[in-house]
């Protein structure tokens, strides 16, 4: 089949979007990648070697102007997508906005179309093209509520695909200058971080007593401010970024956002974590992911306007010295994985051709 991809804005679409794309390509289906002009995904997609369309569109986030000029950019770019898209079998969305116009123009010209949805909260983009779609692939139970299309399977998130194969190698935190036999906690809050739980973060060291050993990754916007503060001991060791998975497959817990990707890592590894979901994403949805499993008693959720440093202290405490929890919280989360997902996806997706 000849399928277009269309995944941009962030990581938590975009990479998905690649390792279905790669699962796909290997069985001798032709990728195409439609993205923004203007995103990572300009950059990030191509350097996977995928063929890359790039479209002008504008978010639909802002002012009443703002909104105008992102209706008017999206409809001119569905008068492009209609003939980009002539000679295709079949048109994959990962979620926003600039796949409106790609998938608006993939049901005009009768492509099969299929749409991912990689939060427990649908997002705007995907709530429009609910309707248009003749398959839904969901990650969440809740996703069952939250689309009207008869058409839905809740499959998961491709990319913890690749989760499910990492091993545990103590050689990893040995690399990192730690014990492999200590307590470990590691703590990120993506690529870019944070700087409102950096504040939080720096004060909680100050609490610690070495008791278990902590790997931070700052993110790159922070790392300056971090380490002219912070300094490494045997203990607390900090860095820009980490081999995020891996690490965490050889750590006892994790503190983290609670974007998607990193949901579908922790449920894949069964991996203990405390969420602090950022609230400065579309729809809140981060909250959501976190909620639905810390109701599934799968994570402990934290919101970020509660967070402190004695809160996270005690927290993190009560975790790491209770094996039983940890194993607890483990268990739970690997029942919300499917191991088989991109399998599953795949075999799904052939079927509708």
């Amino acid at each position: 089949m000849k399928i277009a991809i269309v995944a941009g804005g962030t990581g938590g679409h975009i990479y998905p979007a690649l390792t279905l794309a790669e699962a796909l390509q290997n069985r001798g289906h032709e990728i195409t990648f439609i993205g923004s002009n203007d995103r990572m995904e300009k950059d990030l997609i191509p350097g996977k070697g995928f063929p890359y369309i790039g479209l002008d569109v504008v978010t639909t986030r802002g002012g009443i102007m703002q909104k105008c000029r992102s209706l008017l950019s999206i409809f001119f770019a569905y008068r492009k997508c209609l003939k980009i898209l002539k000679g295709y079998d079949m048109a994959i969305g990962f979620g926003n906005y600039i796949s409106i116009p790609v998938m608006e123009a993939a049901a005009k010209l009768k492509l099969k179309t299929v749409i991912h949805e990689q939060n427990s909260f649908v997002g705007r983009a995907n709530r429009l093209l609910d309707r248009k779609a003749d398959l839904i692939i969901g990650s969440y139970e809740e996703n069952r509520k939250q689309f009207s299309n008869p058409n839905l399977k809740i499959l998961g998130n491709p990319q913890s695909s690749k989760a499910y194969e990492i091993k545990e190698d103590p050689q990893v935190i040995r690399d990192l200058s730690l014990d492999p036999d200590k307590k470990t906690v590691v703590i990120f809050m993506g690529s870019l971080g944070s700087a409102s739980v950096n504040r939080i973060l720096m004060d909680y060291f100050d609490l610690t007593d070495g008791s278990y050993q902590i790997i931070y990754a700052t993110g790159a916007s922070h790392y300056e401010t971090v380490r002219n503060r912070v300094k490494d001991s045997d203990y607390l060791k900090v860095f820009e970024r980490i081999d995020g998975i891996n690490v965490m497959k050889n750590s006892d817990l994790l503190v983290c956002r609670a974007g998607a990707t990193t949901i579908s890592e922790i449920c894949a590894i069964g991996m203990p974590a405390i969420l602090i979901p950022s609230p400065f994403v579309p729809n809140n949805h981060q909250f959501y992911n976190a909620k639905a499993l810390a109701d599934r008693d799968a994570a402990v959720l934290i919101e970020e306007k509660d967070l402190s440093p004695l809160l996270l202290n005690d927290t993190v405490n009560s975790m790491i010295n209770d094996r039983n929890r940890l194993n607890e919280l483990k268990e739970n989360a690997l029942k919300l994985g499917n191991p088989n997902v991109l399998d599953d996806m795949i075999k799904a997706i052939e079927e509708l051709c």
